[in-house]
């Protein structure tokens, strides 16, 4: 197998083409507004962090720093709970605090929407669950759907700038019924995190194969080169070897030569069935020393061995989650969009919402219980906080009223 190099990956050359065609400014952060206004007047009560004016023609568009931007509380309405209305200072506008949520024009109670959507992410049908609560099933899938668009830009608002130690990649069929053609998961999953930094559905072939390796070198920390390990699918390598190197003008050659990053390490798990049983495992290093594959995972607290363990882990937690990939169910997806929005809400709830019970971590000093109660003497933690993207656990209805354009 010879190495691919960036000319064949065709996310690279669309990224270089419309990086040499725009040459746009980057817009600036306004004046504070603190600045800009009288310093009479009351001062604000209401914590607006992570808020902004929903006005695109507002200079403080976008601007979620309460420091910054010019919003501030306008009342309350609501028939179940205080829903927060803010103003902008800066032009005027009115809105409320569910705009660019899920939540946003809901007559629900917020309660019955969090419990549906958390069975969602549990595995639980969407029919089983319309007649269990009740629900018309349309309800529940138009919550899925804006549920799963909010966790695809959370996805892409919180999985960025990664230091990641070992990635393994996998991917599992999928069962859609109106799909047209074979259609598969492919799954990025890190040993140390249990983090899922890429998930995409598309068939089985090389052009999506650099779509999920690219994506995955965006959400990557510059200069970042982890470990890699996948089945012995071939597409991998073509992928990983087009991406992991770099162009070298080397003495003698008229044009420059692709030449693979020395930190690059890439070992396969290749497994051997007869009749449905796996009969033999091999292991095989595919670029790179053994010693050096061994000792940087070693010091990363791994075992050091070649393996995928961890991706195909995770495959079977999507699987037992995602009611539209179990095996021998009714609950089979009807299009790959209605998929891709169940996948990307349960990889919201997976990322923020869900402990992890490997990651949990011994606490310095434990927490007594009452009465005769034992000593917590472990702290729990998710991918997300495995990770350093944010420091606790979020519950559902912090997920989803995450406000994102």
């Amino acid at each position: 197998m010879r190495p691919k190099t960036s000319k064949d990956c065709p996310q690279c050359c669309t990224s270089l083409d419309a990086g040499s065609a725009s040459s746009a400014p980057n817009p600036k952060t306004p004046i504070p507004w603190s600045d800009v206004k009288s310093k009479k007047g009351r001062k604000k009560k209401i914590r607006t962090q992570n808020y902004f004016c929903s006005n695109q023609k507002c200079d403080y568009y976008l601007i979620t720093d309460q420091k910054v931007h010019a919003l501030v509380g306008d009342g309350t309405h609501g028939k179940y709970e205080l829903i927060q209305d803010f103003l902008c200072q800066a032009c005027q506008s009115k809105f409320t605090c569910r705009k660019h949520t899920v939540l946003y024009r809901i007559k629900t109670h917020p309660k019955i929407v969090c419990l549906s959507l958390t069975l969602l992410a549990r595995g639980i049908d969407v029919n089983a669950l319309a007649d269990a609560l009740e629900i018309r099933e349309v309800t529940l899938r138009t919550w899925l759907s804006h549920s799963g668009d909010h966790g695809r830009k959370l996805h892409d608002h919180f999985i960025t700038g990664l230091d990641l130690v070992h990635v393994q990649l996998d991917e599992l069929w999928a069962d859609v019924k109106h799909a047209g053609q074979s259609v598969w998961v492919w799954t990025v999953c890190d040993a140390k995190t249990k983090l899922i930094p890429v998930i995409q559905l598309g068939p089985r072939t090389q052009t999506m194969a650099y779509a999920v390796v690219h994506q995955l070198i965006c959400r990557l920390k510059k200069g970042c080169v982890p470990v890699f390990s996948s089945d012995g699918l071939k597409n991998y390598y073509y992928a990983l070897t087009a991406h992991y190197g770099e162009w070298v003008q080397v003495e003698g050659q008229n044009k420059p030569v692709w030449m693979i990053l020395p930190d690059f390490l890439y070992g396969q798990v290749i497994k051997y069935r007869h009749r449905l049983r796996i009969i033999n495992i091999e292991q095989r290093l595919i670029w790179g020393l053994l010693d050096d594959y061994r000792s940087r995972l070693r010091a990363a607290g791994l075992s050091g061995n070649i393996n995928t363990a961890f991706v195909e882990r995770a495959n079977l937690t999507i699987r037992r989650s995602v009611s539209k990939l179990a095996r021998r169910t009714w609950a089979t997806a009807h299009y790959t969009t209605e998929l891709s929005e169940h996948l990307y809400w349960w990889l919201a709830y997976y990322h923020f919402g869900r402990e992890h019970e490997s990651l949990r971590t011994k606490r310095a000093q434990p927490i007594q219980g009452q009465g005769k109660q034992r000593a917590t003497l472990y702290q729990n933690a998710t991918p997300a906080m495995a990770a350093g993207i944010t420091q606790q656990l979020w519950s559902v209805r912090e997920i989803i009223s995450y406000p994102l354009p």
